[in-house]
């Protein structure tokens, strides 16, 4: 308001003060002529300056008045639109009601107001359409990302050995995998070292989601690479951790996995382990009815991903006929309830205690719905993966149900 009545003044003063000078000039100039013409010599004297200066008046509130209305028309009405803008951005910007336009009616906003309140109704839908146009996008690729890792996780056992001789070892394999999120970082492996020689190896990247899952893929990678030298499970594990410490050299943050791997010789019937800051699997002796945790001898060493040059040491124990190897991640044991109470290393071991006589695939899908159940309608906090190792001299059994 302070800027339209000093604009107001200017406009008057340059359009309306001009025009009362003119017409005062011409006055004072019209009854000088008149009188030197002789016109109105019979009128009273004052009569003549009278009617020029009312003449005077009536011109100049005429021009002022029109001045004033194209003032109101040209310049008042596009200022009053400039002000009910600024005063809709202010109110929008505060979070506030926009008010009413009084002269619209009670209630009733202004031109201005309503196109501008339909701009950012069509802004709003706009990016709203596109929001939901980039979460499919997301979604899709998301979706397409857990396919293949769960394709991958799917893949068929090896047969180890590549022929069975009844009397010789054979190994069988199961598993059970659940994300907590629609892509994991845990993951496990079984690479086919020789027709009678198998490595399991399983980790637990840090984390879960995207990026936990770009981890595993590269690990992947140099566990593919390095296969040829798997039959040394101590220095696989320490080549693999130099190899993944130089890729992680120039990717901001901290990346780390714990890793665990077993190397199962049928043959010779001896299997040699090296862990990486992975939790000790347990190894079931069905013939004592006792569990065991495979621990490797001291100093054990850092997970892959922490120290370059980290050195590992390896354990080793007989591969008898009926042993039950069964290795998993932390979130097992670390499934919590809804009051905040852990599945835990006990429960997860007494629950083994009553399936170490089934079948791999019946251990492992046991333990699995065991931890859900504890859970129950809580949420998975972190990636579970279960892999369970069958040690056996006899023949396949053709009836059981094919394995995936």
């Amino acid at each position: 308001m302070k800027y339209r009545k000093a604009l107001l003044q200017r406009v008057g003063w340059a359009a309306v003060a001009p025009a009362w000078l003119g017409l005062i000039l011409l006055a004072v100039l019209g009854g000088g002529l008149a009188r030197r013409m002789g016109i109105g010599e019979t009128a009273p004297a004052f009569l003549l300056p009278l009617v020029l200066a009312a003449g005077v008046l009536v011109l100049g509130a005429a021009w002022t008045l029109i001045c004033a209305r194209l003032f109101r028309v040209f310049y008042g009405g596009e200022q009053q639109e400039v002000l009910q803008a600024g005063n809709w951005a202010l109110n929008r910007a505060m979070g506030r009601r926009v008010p009413a336009d009084e002269t619209e009616g009670p209630g009733e906003p202004s031109p201005v107001q309503q196109n501008l309140d339909d701009w950012l109704k069509g802004m709003v839908e706009e990016m709203r359409q596109r929001q939901e146009a980039q979460s499919f996008e997301i979604q899709r690729d998301l979706d397409l990302a857990r396919d293949f890792q769960l394709a991958y996780m799917d893949r068929p056992y090896p047969a180890i050995p590549a022929v069975h001789v009844p009397g010789h070892l054979r190994l069988s394999f199961a598993h059970r995998y659940q994300p907590a999120s629609a892509l994991g970082g845990d993951f496990y492996n079984i690479l086919t070292l020789a027709s009678d020689c198998a490595g399991i190896f399983i980790a637990d990247v840090m984390g879960h989601g995207t990026r936990s899952a770009l981890i595993t893929a590269i690990i992947r990678t140099l566990i593919d690479d390095l296969a040829p030298q798997g039959r040394n499970a101590r220095h696989f594990v320490k080549e693999l951790n130099r190899q993944f410490c130089g890729l992680l050299t120039n990717i901001p943050g901290t990346q780390f996995a714990s890793a665990f791997y077993f190397v199962a010789d049928t043959t010779s019937r001896v299997a040699t382990f090296a862990s990486a800051g992975h939790p000790a699997p347990i190894y079931a002796h069905r013939g004592l009815g006792r569990l065991q945790r495979l621990d490797v001898p001291m100093p054990r060493g850092a997970a892959i991903g922490v120290i370059p040059q980290e050195d590992y040491t390896a354990g080793y124990c007989r591969l008898n006929d009926g042993d039950l190897y069964v290795f998993f991640t932390d979130g097992l044991f670390e499934a919590h309830n809804a009051a905040g109470e852990e599945f835990g290393i006990q429960r997860m071991e007494k629950a083994l205690q009553k399936l170490m006589y089934q079948p791999a695939r019946a251990v492992v899908d046991g333990l699995m719905d065991a931890a859900l159940a504890f859970v129950g309608n809580e949420p998975v906090a972190d990636d579970i993966c279960l892999v369970a190792v069958e040690v056996s001299d006899k023949a396949i059994d053709k009836s059981a149900p094919a394995a995936p």
